[in-house]
């Protein structure tokens, strides 16, 4: 075949690749413009961004049909050949005989070489390209305004706010509710601050008739409660600070703290049940040993009374409780007292104990801490009480404000505090027969489950011993104190009580 021929051939083949590209980018740039458009102003129920797939895809359509509809045989070619250059007829007629063999033949086809070589390809087949030109431009055209054509946003419409209306029997329950904490024993200033925040929540609720500030309203009086009632108590920070301290008497005063376990309308029961475990971590384990030393026990309990009382000073410091509180002038009076009266009484502390120990002995350092216990139990008591007036008032406002309008607002009680208290596995033997999260060791005020062979920690020598070892050593010193009639007939009843609880735990039914 002519080499010349061939140059128009591969001429022939760029030009038709190039019209094919530039219709595929006209006609994918078109239908995505096309498709963007419809998809932003939401003619089509479409995401905009699936206009791209079929923009490539229509583009390799019209690209590939272009492709192949342009598509020229080289007997085609030929004659677009001698059409374009007026050759007469000499290309076709070359192909036509290009099998024949002969001089005449061999003549035509140098002669058809020789009029190729003199026309040029430069402009072969291009005069009509610009059209494919003009048509990527117009799908540019109308890709670049979808991209830039944006529908007109209207104005959002304001839906009118929701009307708020307070009844006359909310009214009626509010006002309730503000005697209630007028006539109530919380402390002043509070009782007044609540009631106060009570009173402006009221009138607002009264003239307001939009649910948004309605809500806004009662917000900002749930925060103003709860921010009070925070104010109004330390005991929580004070029974966490307590519970913090590396010391299990400790913590057992921790746990008698806690007002929020009371049991209702059995308070002082719940209160003296704690408290006596508390006074029961001072008795030392040697008591009923045979030849016990006295000079030792004397010694350890001195020291575990100087721990408790820094460890109760430095809680009280610790929990920002005031000085003129009650709660911290009895805790203080239980850890540091130095009291005698005119009548010749006195009132020792357990640092004042401490002190004395190693002089009076440690038999007359256990009387003088049930003395002490006996003197103080009440004060804390009812120091507690308070405490638990002022939280418990507070919480039933905000209780009950959100009953009453949690239907007509949007009500959002804050988390009220209670103490964190956590119980930490002691370490020592498990049962073999249970798994990795069996039970966990018996213990005085741990919340265990008692049995023979559970154990328990000595706060003196911070060892574990077996539950029946300890249990059996306090019994046998209380009621040993008994029988030498250094207790009254209630201080015997307490005393059987709290030692029943411990042998057979509580009654669940009691009380009831």
């Amino acid at each position: 075949m002519s080499k010349n021929f061939i140059k128009f051939k591969n001429k022939a083949l760029m030009i038709r690749l190039i019209k094919s590209v530039l219709i595929g980018v006209a006609v994918g740039l078109f239908f995505a413009g096309v498709f963007l458009f419809l998809a932003k102003f939401e003619i089509l129920k479409m995401k905009p961004i699936l206009s791209l797939p079929i923009g490539v895809g229509t583009a390799l359509i019209a690209g590939c049909g272009i492709y192949f509809l342009l598509r020229r045989t080289d007997k085609a070619l030929a004659r677009k050949l001698d059409e374009e250059y007026k050759l007469h007829e000499k290309v076709q007629t070359m192909f036509e005989f290009k099998d024949e063999q002969g001089a005449m033949y061999e003549l035509q086809r140098q002669d058809t070489e020789k009029a190729l070589r003199g026309v040029s390809s430069l402009w072969f087949d291009v005069k009509n390209i610009w059209i494919y030109g003009l048509c990527t431009l117009i799908g540019a055209g109308a890709f670049t305004a979808a991209c830039v054509l944006h529908p007109i946003e209207e104005p959002p419409v304001e839906k009118p706010p929701e009307a708020f209306d307070i009844s006359d029997t909310e009214i009626a329950a509010m006002e309730e509710l503000i005697a209630y904490v007028d006539e109530s024993s919380m402390q002043s200033p509070y009782k007044e601050s609540i009631s106060s925040s009570l009173r402006e929540l009221l009138d607002g609720l009264k003239i307001t008739t939009v649910k948004t500030e309605a809500n806004a309203l009662w917000e900002q009086a749930v925060d103003e409660i709860y921010e009070t009632t925070d104010k109004s108590s330390a005991a929580v920070e004070l029974m966490d600070a307590l519970w913090s301290c590396d010391s299990e008497s400790v913590k057992r005063l921790a746990e008698s703290l806690n007002y929020y376990e009371w049991t209702k309308a059995d308070e002082w029961d719940s209160f003296s049940e704690e408290l006596t475990e508390f006074r029961a971590s001072f008795v030392h384990m040697d008591t009923v040993e045979i030849n016990p030393d006295a000079e030792k026990m004397a010694t350890d309990t001195a020291a575990l009374l100087l721990r408790v009382e820094s460890n109760i000073s430095l809680s009280l410091v610790r929990a920002g409780v005031t000085m003129d509180d009650g709660l911290y002038q009895s805790l203080t009076r239980l850890a540091t007292a130095n009291e005698t009266s005119s009548a010749g009484s006195h009132l020792y502390g357990f640092s004042t104990l401490s002190g004395l120990c190693e002089t009076i002995g440690y038999t007359t350092a256990q009387k003088e801490l049930d003395a002490t216990f006996a003197v103080l139990g009440a004060e804390i008591f009812n120091a507690l009480g308070q405490h638990s007036i002022n939280t418990s008032t507070g919480e039933y406002v905000m209780t009950r404000l959100k009953s009453l309008f949690s239907e007509k607002i949007d009500c959002r009680l804050p988390a009220f505090e209670r103490p964190n208290f956590y119980v930490t596995s002691p370490v020592g033997p498990s049962d073999p027969d249970e798994g990795d999260g069996g039970g966990q060791q018996g213990g005085i005020g741990e919340g265990a489950v008692y049995g023979s062979d559970d154990l328990v920690l000595d706060p003196l020598t911070n060892t574990y011993v077996e539950y029946g070892t300890i249990l059996d050593k306090y019994y046998a010193l209380m009621f040993g104190k008994v029988n030498d009639g250094d207790y009254t007939d209630e201080e015997k009843a307490a005393m059987e009580k709290y030692f029943a609880i411990l042998y057979g735990g509580f009654d669940e039914n009691e009380g009831e």
